[in-house]
C-alpha cells in the first residue's frame, strides 16, 4: 500500500473538508450552542475537556483528528495489512488468537485516542459528527478492511446511547471504550441472514433476570482481541415462536458468557475474525424495551453499519485508484508509461469519477443524518419526549431514503473500482505480490453483509418513488440543488436538466407496472435517483471552486451526467419494452 498521509496526500478529501461541508451548519447541529464546554467549565467533568467552544476551536480540533487519522492509517496500519492478511488469524480449543502486530495496533491507536469517533464526550467518546467520522473512516479503510473493523468495531455500541436505559449508557459506554472492548451485532443464524423476524434465539425471563440460548453467525469481532473482551449486541425472541419481528428484543452480552465454536475461512477480510457463537442460557442485559429489538432498535444500529460500509467502499476504491494511478505512471509499454495509453487512461478517468462521487454520497449521507439525529438523541438524553420539528422530520425521511442508496451505490462501485484496478495492473494484478488483489477481494463483502444490495434497493425504493411525488422531499432536494446551479453556472445545468427530466420519466413509467415486473425494476430506479443525485452533488461542489479547479470538476460533473443519462435512458428502455 501506498504510505503517506491519507488525509494530506488527498485533495478532494480536503477540498471537502475545506470547503464542500457546511461546517457552521453541522457544527451548530452537533454542539447545540457549545454545551459540553459549557458543562466543561461548570463541573470540571475531565471528559469534556476538548470540548470546543467556539466555531474556530472545533474546526481546529477536527484538522487535528484528520490529520492524526490521516497519519495513523496511512503510515501504520496500511503497512500491516498486506502480512495480516497472509498470516490470517489461529483458532484452537475456543479461542481465536491475533497475531502480535494485530494487538500492537490495536493498543497504539486505542492509546492515540482514534478509536471511539462514534460516542458523545461524556462518554469518552471523540465527540464528532457522522460526517467527520465518514471522512475519518474513509482513511482507515483505504488502509484496510479487516485492521479497521479490528480497530473500531466498538463503534456500533453508539446504539446504546439512543436505545439504552441511562444507567445501562452510565456505566457500560465507558467500560465499552476503557477497557478495550470489541462490538459485535448479533443478528444473523445460520438459517436466518437477512430474513431477521425469523431468528431462533430465545431469551427467557428467569428470577427477573434474561437468559440467552442459541446460535449466532456472521459474528465479526465476537471473540474480542487476545487478552480484551467483546460484546454481542444480540437479537433474540422474548415473545412466542411465531411472534415474528413484534416478539423480537434487544441484548447485550458478554463474551465471558458464551462460546466461540468457530472462525470462518473467508475470500477476503482475513485479518479480521468472523465467529460463530453459542449461547446456553448466558446472562443477557435488555437493551430499551422488550418486543422493540428489530422494529426499532436492530433498524436503527443498520442505519449506521450503512454509513460505515459507505465509508469503507469510499475508502477501498480510493485505494484502488490511487494504486493504480501510481502503477500505471510507472509502468513502461511500447516506450511510454501506459496511462497514456488512451484506453488505460479512460479507465483511470472512470476510477477518479466514480471515487468522487462516492466521497459526494457518502458525505451527503453523513449529513442527512447529522442534521436530525443529535437533536432528537439530545432529547432522549434529557428524558423527554422527541419531539421533530419541520426540518427534523425531513431529513429523516431524506436519510432514511439516502443511506441504502449510499450502501448500494458505494458498496457496488467499490466492486467496480477494485475490478478495474486489477485490469490496469495486467497479469501482476492478479497476483498477490501487490495490494490491489487484496482490494479486490475485500471489496466483495461490502455489497453483501449489514444488508445486500438487494436489501438496500428494496429499503429505498418507497422514499424514492414517494420522494419524487410532486411535493416530495427528495424531489425538492434534487430541485434545490438544480437550481443552485443553474444560478451559479446556468450553460452547465442542461446535462442535469436533461438527466433530472429523465429520472422523472422512469419513476412515472415504474408507477405503471405492477406486481412482479415493478418489483423486478426497483433496482434501474433507484439507481438512476443515486446517479442524478451524484450528479447534482458533484455539480454543487464544483461551484465552491475556482479558476482550473472548478473548471476540471465541473468538466467531470459532465462525464460523470452523461454516462448516468445513458444509464437512465437504458433502464427506460427495458421497462418500456
Amino acid at each position: 500500500m501506498i504510505q503517506s498521509n491519507y488525509f494530506a496526500d488527498n485533495p478532494d478529501l480536503q477540498d471537502h473538508v475545506e470547503r464542500f461541508v457546511d461546517w457552521q451548519e453541522m457544527i451548530g447541529l452537533y454542539e447545540d450552542g457549545f454545551r459540553d464546554a459549557q458543562e466543561y467549565k461548570a463541573t470540571g467533568n475531565e471528559r469534556l475537556s476538548m470540548a470546543p467552544s467556539t466555531n474556530e476551536e472545533a474546526l481546529a480540533y477536527y484538522h487535528q483528528m484528520l490529520d492524526a487519522y490521516g497519519d495513523m492509517c496511512g503510515n501504520e496500519l496500511s503497512q500491516l495489512a498486506a502480512p495480516m492478511d497472509r498470516i490470517g488469524l489461529k483458532f484452537e480449543n475456543g479461542k481465536v488468537t491475533h497475531p502480535a502486530e494485530i494487538e500492537k495496533l490495536f493498543e497504539k491507536f486505542d492509546d492515540a485516542g482514534l478509536r471511539p469517533i462514534a460516542f458523545q464526550k461524556k462518554y469518552g467518546g471523540l465527540g464528532v459528527p457522522n460526517v467527520l467520522k465518514a471522512l475519518c473512516q474513509e482513511m482507515s479503510y483505504r488502509a484496510d478492511g479487516a485492521l479497521s473493523i479490528t480497530c473500531g468495531s466498538v463503534n456500533l455500541a453508539a446504539i446504546l446511547e439512543a436505545y439504552a436505559s441511562k444507567e445501562m449508557r452510565d456505566e457500560w459506554i465507558p467500560k465499552l471504550i476503557h477497557e478495550r472492548y470489541s462490538v459485535t451485532m448479533g443478528l444473523s443464524e445460520a438459517d436466518f441472514g437477512s430474513d431477521l423476524p425469523s431468528v431462533r434465539t430465545r431469551a427467557e425471563k428467569i428470577d427477573g433476570k434474561w437468559y440467552l440460548t442459541g446460535t449466532k453467525r456472521f459474528q465479526t469481532m465476537a471473540c474480542g482481541l487476545n487478552k480484551y473482551p467483546a460484546v454481542l449486541l444480540a437479537l433474540a425472541r422474548t415473545g412466542a415462536p411465531d411472534s415474528g419481528a413484534r416478539g423480537l428484543s434487544f441484548f447485550l452480552v458478554d463474551s465471558k458468557d458464551f462460546e466461540v465454536t468457530g472462525i470462518e475461512k473467508k475470500l477476503g477480510i482475513k485479518a479480521s475474525p468472523t465467529c460463530e457463537v453459542a449461547f446456553e442460557k448466558a446472562p443477557g442485559l435488555l437493551i430499551g424495551e422488550e418486543g422493540h429489538g428489530l422494529s426499532r432498535y436492530v433498524i436503527g444500529m443498520l442505519n449506521g453499519a450503512r454509513l460505515s460500509v459507505a465509508s469503507q467502499g469510499t475508502g477501498i476504491a480510493t485505494a484502488a485508484w490511487y494504486e493504480a494511478r501510481k502503477y500505471a505512471s510507472e509502468r513502461i509499454q511500447f516506450g511510454k508509461p501506459i496511462d497514456q495509453i488512451p484506453a488505460v487512461a479512460k479507465m483511470l478517468r472512470r476510477m477518479e469519477r466514480e471515487s468522487k462521487a462516492m466521497r459526494c454520497l457518502m458525505v451527503e449521507a453523513a449529513s442527512a443524518v447529522d442534521r436530525y439525529h443529535w437533536k432528537a438523541l439530545r432529547a432522549i438524553d434529557s428524558d423527554e419526549k422527541t419531539k421533530k420539528d419541520d426540518f427534523g422530520r425531513k431529513w429523516e425521511k431524506l436519510a432514511s431514503t439516502i443511506t441504502p442508496m449510499a450502501k448500494y451505490y458505494i458498496s457496488e462501485m467499490a466492486n467496480s473500482v477494485a475490478y478495474d484496478a486489477i485490469q490496469v495492473f495486467g497479469g501482476a494484478g492478479f497476483i498477490e505480490e501487490y495490494d490491489v488483489a487484496r482490494l479486490y477481494r475485500d471489496a466483495r463483502i461490502t455489497n453483501i453483509y449489514d444488508g445486500t444490495t438487494q436489501i438496500q434497493v428494496n429499503a429505498a425504493i418507497g422514499g424514492v418513488v414517494s420522494g419524487m411525488a410532486e411535493t416530495g422531499g427528495l424531489r425538492a432536494h434534487l430541485q434545490e440543488m438544480l437550481d443552485l446551479v443553474a444560478k451559479g453556472e446556468s450553460s452547465r445545468a442542461a446535462i442535469l436538466k436533461e438527466l433530472f427530466a429523465e429520472f422523472e420519466s422512469l419513476v412515472s413509467h415504474f408507477k405503471t407496472l405492477e406486481g412482479a415486473k415493478k418489483d423486478s425494476f426497483a433496482f434501474e430506479v433507484v439507481e438512476t435517483a443515486t446517479r442524478t443525485l451524484n450528479s447534482l452533488l458533484l455539480a454543487k461542489t464544483s461551484l465552491k471552486l475556482t479558476g482550473t479547479a472548478r473548471e476540471e470538476r465541473f468538466q467531470l460533473t459532465h462525464e460523470y451526467a452523461v454516462e448516468s443519462l445513458g444509464t437512465a435512458q437504458a433502464s427506460k428502455l427495458r421497462m418500456t419494452r
